[in-house]
């Protein structure tokens, strides 16, 4: 089989962003106008806030649930002092033109989350991540780490220190050489026809084993009639620094994969054998589930 893509510009329709209006989702908030831009799609803004479980108590004293029955209008007021902020950085990327729906909803971050991308039928959720240390920090028990495995649409996750320019020039995608790879990847180059980047499709052997090249090359036959694709085995022992240099080296601007539950890390770069495992922090990380390629 082989993939030909055709530039897809509505495969794009809406982004989910949920923020706590911190920096680092200020910084995910500019990723997601510029790609919203790109691929002329809408934005759905999305806090989440949660009230204090009482239900344990046995008595709840007249103060206490006297504030506890104003948390919604606190919350909501507090929301609404920090719409302009999103608002003022529309504004300073000249972006007032993208569609922005802010919106705000009771519950757990990751349940409303996942609850609103279905609901609002996202075809993306970008979000920032912070307080993590490269991405074995993301995907163990982070709140973007639940997110990433388990959300039924595209999910970007933005580091803290990632900046951009407006391009997405480098993209990298990770393979174990799996069907749904080649159906992820050709999806990916279809969702980002639009910003024409050069995708490099990446393989790590911690193995030293020669099948590997040739399981690329088989790899790479799928892909022969396109154009700005590399595929590349990197071969050694340090798994860390095999990613990090390759990731500055090619200048990527994000890296992409394919997820599913819990395993997905442990099965794509064998986590067991690499307990070092980071990632080049400024890279933000694209997941593809692997349920939606059936």
């Amino acid at each position: 089989m082989v993939f030909f893509v055709e530039p897809v510009t509505t495969i794009m329709k809406t982004i989910l962003f949920p923020t706590d209006f911190s920096d680092a989702a200020t910084r995910a908030f500019i990723y997601a106008l510029k790609l919203a831009d790109k691929l002329d799609a809408q934005i759905v803004t999305l806090h989440a806030f949660e009230k204090p479980d009482l239900r344990s108590l046995s008595y709840i004293p007249p103060v206490a649930e006297e504030v506890y029955n104003t948390i919604d209008l606190y919350q909501f007021e507090n929301y609404r002092d920090e719409l302009p902020a999103l608002v003022n950085i529309q504004q300073e990327q000249g972006l007032m033109h993208v569609k922005v729906n802010h919106t705000l909803y009771e519950g757990p971050a990751k349940k409303v989350i996942l609850e609103r991308a279905v609901a609002e039928a996202a075809d993306l959720i970008v979000l920032g991540t912070t307080g993590a240390h490269g991405l074995k920090g993301i995907l163990l028990g982070s709140v973007a780490g639940e997110i990433l495995e388990n959300a039924t649409c595209p999910v970007l996750a933005v580091p803290e220190q990632a900046v951009f320019d407006g391009k997405i020039d480098h993209v990298a995608f990770t393979t174990t050489f799996r069907e749904e790879d080649s159906k992820a990847l050709g999806f990916l180059m279809a969702l980002l026809a639009p910003l024409r980047p050069a995708f490099h499709c990446v393989n790590v052997d911690l193995a030293h084993t020669e099948s590997y090249n040739h399981r690329m090359d088989k790899f790479a036959a799928t892909f022969e009639q396109q154009d700005k694709i590399s595929f590349h085995v990197l071969d050694g022992t340090d798994f860390q620094s095999l990613l990090t240099d390759f990731l500055v080296e090619m200048e990527v601007d994000i890296v992409a994969m394919v997820t599913e539950k819990r395993n997905f890390w442990q099965e794509l770069f064998h986590y067991s054998k690499t307990k070092s495992l980071s990632y080049h922090s400024l890279t933000p990380i694209l997941s593809i589930p692997k349920g939606m390629l059936a």
